[in-house]
C-alpha cells in the first residue's frame, strides 16, 4: 500500500468508526436480552442449483411464506434459506432467556420440515460440520455476491469453495442493548470460539483457516479496554479485506461510502462478528450439530451470556 493509500485508510478507519459508532446508538432497543440461532443442513447429496429452486418453489406450502425481501418465513418466526452448496438455514427469531418451550417448538419445527422435503425430493438433510469432495459442486444460489465470493475464492488458490459448499455450522447470536454490553460481550465471544463446546471441529477449522485470511480470521486485537478502541479495530479488519467485486482492499476502493462499508462489514466471516440486524454479536464457530447437542449447548450460551452482562 502505497503512503497516500495508507493515509486515506487511516482517514476512514476514523470515519467509519466514528459512523459506526453512531449508527449503533441509533440501533440499540433497551429492553429484555434476546437470543438466536442460524442453524444450518448438509445435503446427502450434491446439490443442483434447479433442485434448490424446486424446493424454494414448495415452500409455501411447507408453511414458509415469500416476504418481501424473498426470503421465506413461518407465523412462528422460523424463516428458512439456502447457502451455496444448497445447505438449508433455518433462523430463529429473538428469544428470551426463558422462552425454552417456544426455542424446543422451533426445533421441531425444523425437524418436521426437514423429513417433509426427505420425503418429497429425497434430500436427507443432516447436522453435520463437514462433507468433503464438494469444492467444485455447482454454486446453487445466483446472488451476485456469492457468484463474485466463489470467483475470488477460485482464483486465491484457498479452501474458500470448500467452505461455502461443504460446511455446516451453527451461529449464535445475542442482542446488543448498549455500548457497556459490547466489550463484555465480544470478549465472552471470543472466549467461547476457544471451548471445546462451541469451537469449531479440526475439519472446520482447517477449511476456514485456509479461505482468506484477510476476511475469515480475526487478528489478535490485544486487550481491550473500551468500546471505542474495539470498535476502531473491527473497522480496521474490516478495510483490509479485499472487496469480492474489485479484488482490491475495501480501503483502497474510490470515495467509498459508509453504507457501502455497512454492506462489505457483511461479508467479514470472523469468529465473532458484528450483525447489524439487531444489532447483534454473532458467534460463528459451532459445528452443526444434533439436536440433543445443540439443546445443551444453547443453554450453555444463554447462562454464559447472562452473567457476563450483569
Amino acid at each position: 500500500m502505497t503512503d497516500s493509500s495508507s493515509q486515506v485508510s487511516v482517514v476512514l478507519e476514523h470515519e467509519f468508526s466514528e459512523q459506526l459508532y453512531a449508527y449503533l446508538e441509533r440501533s440499540f432497543n433497551p429492553g429484555p436480552l434476546t437470543y438466536g440461532f442460524e442453524y444450518e443442513f448438509m445435503p446427502d447429496t450434491q446439490m443442483t442449483p434447479e433442485l434448490v429452486i424446486s424446493i424454494k418453489q414448495a415452500l409455501p406450502q411447507l408453511g414458509f411464506a415469500l416476504q418481501a425481501d424473498g426470503s421465506f418465513q413461518a407465523e412462528d418466526g422460523l424463516d428458512i434459506s439456502f447457502e451455496p452448496g444448497g445447505q438449508l438455514e433455518y433462523g430463529s427469531p429473538p428469544l428470551l432467556a426463558e422462552d425454552n418451550d417456544k426455542f424446543v417448538k422451533l426445533l421441531e419445527h425444523l425437524t418436521d420440515t426437514n423429513r417433509k422435503i426427505a420425503a418429497d425430493f429425497a434430500v436427507n438433510y443432516s447436522a453435520l460440520d463437514y462433507i468433503p469432495g464438494r469444492e467444485l459442486a455447482p454454486l446453487c444460489i445466483s446472488g451476485q455476491r456469492y457468484q463474485d465470493m466463489h470467483s475470488l475464492f477460485t482464483d486465491n488458490r484457498g479452501r474458500g469453495r470448500e467452505m461455502m459448499k461443504g460446511t455446516a455450522s451453527i451461529q449464535l447470536h445475542v442482542r446488543i442493548r448498549a455500548f457497556s454490553e459490547i466489550v463484555p460481550l465480544f470478549k465472552l465471544l471470543l472466549q467461547l470460539a476457544q471451548n471445546a463446546d462451541f469451537a469449531m471441529s479440526e475439519n472446520r477449522r482447517a477449511i476456514w483457516d485456509a479461505t482468506d485470511s484477510s476476511r475469515c480470521l480475526l487478528p489478535d486485537f490485544g486487550e481491550i479496554s473500551d468500546v471505542e478502541e474495539l470498535l476502531t479495530k473491527i473497522v480496521r479488519h474490516a478495510l483490509t479485506a479485499v472487496d469480492f467485486n474489485r479484488r482490491i482492499p475495501f480501503a483502497e476502493l474510490e470515495n467509498p461510502s459508509f453504507s457501502q462499508f455497512l454492506v462489505h462489514l457483511t461479508t467479514i466471516f470472523t469468529d465473532v462478528r458484528f450483525n447489524l440486524k439487531g444489532p447483534t454479536f454473532e458467534l460463528r464457530t459451532m459445528d452443526s450439530l444434533p439436536l440433543a447437542d445443540f439443546k445443551n449447548r444453547w443453554q450453555r450460551f444463554i447462562v454464559e451470556v447472562e452473567k457476563s452482562v450483569k
